[in-house]
């Protein structure tokens, strides 16, 4: 049964849409979400429904408890067929543990005891799963600032053939594995090489290095992203850049700077962080702060994932105090400035193609409307995603990979011939 909801007009990039397992949207947003990856072997429907049937969405350490229950049980079958030989389903198992343990960690804020713990069995798993691919999966790890950013790197054979590679990063709350499963395989089916790397404030990154956060100038580590992968085997000057959700931010950014970028694809393409943010909270601009607070402390109360999520977004941007009053004050003290490239939007010439979807909601389908009239490109398009069209509306098609994938990798293949 679907769940339809009126559209919101503020653009919270969620769409309405969703799977009536749980009463709270959040619950049901992240399920669909954990679901989405069935197309690559990394979910299966009647296990999660299991699954979701014993969780009390109102107790978090009850998302946690299950989905970890789920994932530990696929990764002990996962070795036992490892020693057994059955190298596929070994890698399947391990694939759809590592997704699970993503999604019971999801449920996590980052003060909770399996916070770490969690992360670290899902990204162990992939580790394990990487080699069992036909085409093996490398992790790599690029050097930046005293550090190894995490990352990982796909080609379609070992052959030394060149090809365009896809390198493709993450968002507020995506992990670097969930990155390759939304991307990956689908560019390697279509003959691409597939890059991705854990940036400053992205969850592996900050789980490895809790003091590299979310810094304004994200061109300078993707410069150094680029200088490792010009470095790698089967590559060439045919690169294309993919960001999802901040990750569209991110992109967008690196790209008025860097001139190694051959194609952009922003998804979605926000131009002002601190516009957006505010556009959400616009509805309470005329409410006193004490009431404020106490009203989004009975929302997070309701939904033990939202709690969660905005609590990660202090922590992947440095806030050690997580509550409802800090992430307002840190909010109010943000420079609109730092977060912004409207005036820079003009700097950015190569092809570019960007991606929202129509249930995001009016602000983040403006700044994507915005961005595609202000850069320079010769070569640009901007396409928006609907149910009646294309079967998804969602922020960064989590509701329908599949079809995000066709319509950025038939326009790649158009710049790229």
């Amino acid at each position: 049964m679907i769940k339809l909801k009126k559209k919101s007009k503020l653009g919270a990039g969620r769409s309405s849409n969703v799977f009536n397992v749980f009463k709270d949207h959040e619950a049901n947003w992240v399920f669909r979400r954990t679901l989405e990856y069935m197309s690559e072997k990394a979910a299966e429907i009647g296990e999660c429904l299991y699954v979701a049937g014993k969780i009390n969405e109102k107790d978090s350490q009850s998302w946690i408890d299950q989905w970890e229950e789920l994932a530990k049980k696929l990764e002990d079958g996962a070795e036992e067929a490892l020693k057994g030989g059955y190298n596929v389903s070994a890698k399947e198992l391990f694939l759809r543990a590592c997704n699970y343990y993503r999604t019971a960690e999801y449920g996590a804020l980052p003060t909770h005891p399996k916070f770490h713990t969690l992360w670290e069995k899902s990204r162990n798993c992939f580790h394990k799963a990487c080699s069992l691919f036909e085409a093996p999966i490398h992790i790599i790890e690029v050097p930046f600032d005293g550090k190894k950013l995490p990352g990982y790197f796909w080609r379609p054979d070992n052959s030394s053939k060149k090809r365009p590679t896809l390198f493709s990063v993450g968002g507020n709350d995506s992990s670097g594995e969930e990155v390759v499963l939304i991307d990956g395989p689908a560019a390697i089916r279509r003959g691409y090489n597939f890059f991705t790397f854990e940036y400053p404030g992205h969850r592996g990154t900050v789980h490895l290095y809790p003091d590299c956060v979310k810094r304004p100038d994200m061109e300078i580590p993707f410069k150094a992203a680029f200088d490792y992968l010009e470095t790698l085997p089967g590559t060439d000057d045919r690169i294309a850049l993919a960001g999802y959700s901040f990750g569209g931010y991110v992109v967008s950014r690196a790209a008025v700077y860097e001139k190694r970028i051959k194609a952009l694809i922003p998804n979605s393409p926000l131009i002002d962080v601190f516009r957006a943010q505010q556009k959400m909270l616009a509805s309470m601009k005329r409410i006193p702060r004490p009431l404020v607070v106490k009203l989004m402390n009975w929302k997070i109360n309701r939904s033990p994932l939202m709690a969660s999520m905005m609590a990660l977004a202090m922590w992947n941007s440095g806030f050690k105090d997580h509550s409802v009053p800090a992430m307002l004050k840190a909010m109010a003290q943000v420079d609109p400035d730092e977060w912004s490239i409207k005036n820079d939007l003009n700097k950015i010439n190569c092809p570019t193609l960007a991606l929202v979807g129509d249930g995001e909601g009016d602000e983040l389908i403006l700044q994507a409307k915005e961005f595609y009239r202000g850069i320079s490109s010769v070569q640009k398009d901007l396409y928006i995603f609907s149910l009646e069209k294309d079967g998804s509306d969602d922020h960064c098609q989590l509701d329908n990979r599949t079809r995000g994938s066709q319509i950025m990798f038939d326009w790649l293949d158009r710049v790229f011939k």
